[in-house]
């Protein structure tokens, strides 16, 4: 019900969408709507949608929970052939291509091409869904409104469409399970040289995010924080794994199972 539940939620909405015809609509007014906050944090809200960012902001949890880290490695290639695959079959104009420029705000980078779905609305729910399906924790409650926030910052940099949120946020969901799937199936993650393979791949993510272009300079800010955070905790958790921690406690119990 975890998994199905919040993609039917997204098809209906879609469908109410596609049924009125509102997506224009509803686009100007949720852009207008977004304008009473600061263009710098939208910004640096929609860097928390790379995909390097994503994996940034795993890395404090890598030392303690390596299966989280694990199964978005796991989630990437779906949730990569998931958007880059339908944005080439479907090629839809984004906003900025239809619309008069002066109906509408535009943070940073204005956009054309290939809009549906959003690939950082999918990036934001793959690790939302990550972040519930692998943890006994209830935080859904916690990580599904920044994945929103998330989502929603890209209308108010004028970069998408609503539909393509929608479509954007059942494909993360719906690939995040995939990826928590896999991870209880292949538990390379359980062992030390895993989670130190784990933690160099994070480590490796946020240096490319150093040098990554993403669009929206005014969102510099959360990019390099974002990084500090990756590399700092990719470091602690390579000079530290999991593993060993658990080898050398008292009770030589793990802190959380999978």
């Amino acid at each position: 019900m975890r998994v199905i539940l919040p993609i039917l939620i997204c098809a209906f909405c879609a469908g109410i969408i596609l049924a009125t015809d509102t997506n224009k609509d509803l686009f100007l007014a949720w852009n207008a709507a977004a304008q009473w906050l600061s263009p710098f944090l939208w910004a640096g809200i929609t860097n928390l949608g790379n995909t390097f960012g994503a994996f940034c902001l795993l890395a404090p949890t890598l030392a303690k929970h390596p299966r989280w880290t694990a199964a978005a490695l796991l989630t990437v290639p779906s949730a990569g052939l998931f958007t880059h695959a339908i944005k080439r079959l479907a090629d839809l104009p984004r906003p900025a291509a239809i619309l008069p420029p002066e109906t509408f705000h535009i943070i940073d980078s204005t956009l054309l091409g290939r809009s549906f779905p959003s690939g950082h609305s999918v990036t934001a729910f793959a690790a939302a869904g990550i972040l519930v399906f692998c943890s006994r924790r209830r935080l859904a409650w916690l990580v599904l409104p920044v994945a929103m926030l998330v989502a929603f910052s890209r209308i108010a940099v004028g970069a998408h469409w609503p539909l393509d949120l929608f479509a954007g946020a059942a494909g993360g969901w719906a690939t995040a399970a995939l990826g928590c799937a896999l991870s209880a199936r292949w538990r390379f993650w359980e062992n030390a040289h895993g989670q130190r393979i784990l933690a160099g791949t994070v480590f490796f993510c946020a240096l490319m995010f150093v040098f990554e272009q993403t669009g929206y300079p005014r969102g510099d800010w959360m990019q390099y924080l974002l990084c500090a955070i990756g590399l700092l905790g990719a470091l602690y958790a390579m000079c530290r794994p999991a593993a060993l921690r658990k080898q050398s406690s008292p009770s030589g119990q793990e802190g959380s199972k999978p």
